[in-house]
């Protein structure tokens, strides 16, 4: 595999990390408010019906749950990046929060986040390799990365 290619979706993993991490650190210490969107997005043009009726309905009968689980989610899904654990699933929940976060007309930085995602989403082999489980998986007991035994002279 290529490594300036592996050096690539590395910094474009531990970028992304950063971000979210920031991203959910900031509303969890900043004052994010949950409600303050809801009637945003019930009065925007741009947002399709059923997602004005899922914020409507399930947002806004769930505030404390969806208060804590946005920011906790954003802080998980970057540590989670950063660090190299569980990258793939990190990368696509990120995806999804990239995708909400459209859906509800919010596009400052959301799409250029939503493209790294996808980037990441589609190096899964490139991923696994970088990811911090490789590196425990790939020599066990004197054993290679293949499962053949190594031989030291």
């Amino acid at each position: 595999m290529n490594t300036i290619w592996k050096l690539i979706i590395l910094l474009i993993r531990m970028g992304s990390g950063i971000v979210m991490l920031m991203q959910g650190f900031e509303k969890l210490t900043g004052g994010f408010a949950i409600s303050g969107l809801i009637p945003v997005v019930q009065k925007s043009p741009d947002i399709p019906e059923w997602y004005k009726t899922f914020f409507a309905n399930i947002v806004n009968s769930q505030l404390d749950l969806f208060q804590w689980l946005i920011p906790l989610g954003e802080i998980t899904i970057g540590l989670g990046l950063i660090l190299g654990i569980l990258s793939y699933t990190a990368s696509f929940f990120g995806a999804f929060v990239m995708l909400n976060y459209l859906l509800a007309d919010m596009i400052f930085t959301y799409p250029l986040q939503l493209f790294f995602f996808i980037i990441i989403l589609m190096n899964k082999n490139t991923l696994d390799s970088i990811d911090l489980f490789h590196f425990f998986k790939r020599k066990k007991l004197g054993n290679d990365a293949h499962g053949t035994h190594t031989h030291s002279r």
